[in-house]
This record gives structure tokens, sequence and C-alpha cells, in this order.
């Protein structure tokens, strides 16, 4: 029971900092939190099985193969990839989707006054909406032009040297 409770309060701690404290952290403290609890798992892994590694002798005469086995797998994939930039197309679009022989849905009425409702109160607040801008003058093309100092401030940057009160004087 000892270790069933002190398990049980180990989880609820890991859920509550899962879901409130990581969702808020950035990607790049993501990563490196990742990368840290990698690197230390590897560690505490190698330590713990140490000596079955030790006396693991099976794989040493594989060792020698694996540099060859790499560089083949390694060329495969640069030949693969260097057909596909050869053709011109990409590797999903050179294997054709399979044919079906689905008839065409029928036409569905829930469906459709669906659309048709959605259509109609898409209308109705684009009206609205527009009534408002007009009202409010932001559809007027009088009021959409630019300012003046939008119009000047390619002047500003490209007047070398001027002091502000000269600045002021020229516009």
């Amino acid at each position: 029971m000892e270790f069933f409770l002190s398990s049980m309060a180990f989880l609820l701690v890991i859920a509550l900092i899962v879901f409130l404290v990581v969702p808020r952290l950035g990607a790049t403290v993501l990563v490196g939190l990742s990368v840290v609890l990698l690197v230390g798992c590897l560690y505490s892994h190698y330590s713990l099985f140490a000596s079955e590694y030790r006396f693991s002798t099976w794989q040493e005469r594989l060792k020698w193969m694996a540099s060859a086995v790499m560089y083949t797998a390694l060329g495969i994939g640069v030949i693969m990839f260097l057909g596909s930039l050869a053709s011109g197309k990409s590797v999903m679009e050179s294997v054709p989707l399979p044919v079906t022989n689905l008839s065409p849905a029928p036409a569905n009425s829930v469906v459709g006054a669906i659309n048709n409702t959605a259509k109609v109160a898409n209308d109705a607040v684009n009206q609205v909406v527009n009534t408002v801008n007009n009202s409010l003058g932001l559809n007027n093309k009088q009021n959409n032009r630019p300012s003046n100092t939008l119009m000047n401030l390619g002047g500003i940057l490209n007047t070398p040297k001027i002091n502000n009160q000269n600045r002021r004087n020229i516009y």
C-alpha cells in the first residue's frame, strides 16, 4: 500500500506539471528540456546496464559492417532524391491513387438546408457590416488617402543630415 499511494501522488504531481506548466513554456525551453532529459536517460540506462553491454559479444562482428550499411543506405536515399528531382515530381505524386467505383453521393436535404441557412446568415452579416462601414465613412474613397506623414516619409528618409527644425520647414 505504501508504494501504491506514493506512486499515485507522484503521478498526480507529474500530471499537474504536464497539464498546467508545460503548455506555457516556449518551444526553445521544451526542446532544451527534452535534450537534457534524453541525455540524462541515456546516461542512466548505460550506467544501469553497463555490465550487460560489456558482456554482450555477439554484435562485435556486426560493428565492422556498420559503416558499409550506413553508407549504402545514405547512397540509396540520395539516389532516390535525385531521381525525384530529375522527374520533376515528388515521391507522393509519382504514385497514382487507386480508382474507386463509388457513385456520387445523393443530394441530402438536411445538408442543403444548412448550407442555405448559412448563406442567408452570411449575407445578412455582410450587409450589416457594409451599412455600418458606410455610416462611419470607412468605405469612403476620400478617407482612404494616405496621410501627410506617409507621403513625406520617403523624403524624410532620403534627406541626409537635416535637423528636426529644418525638416519641419521643408515640408
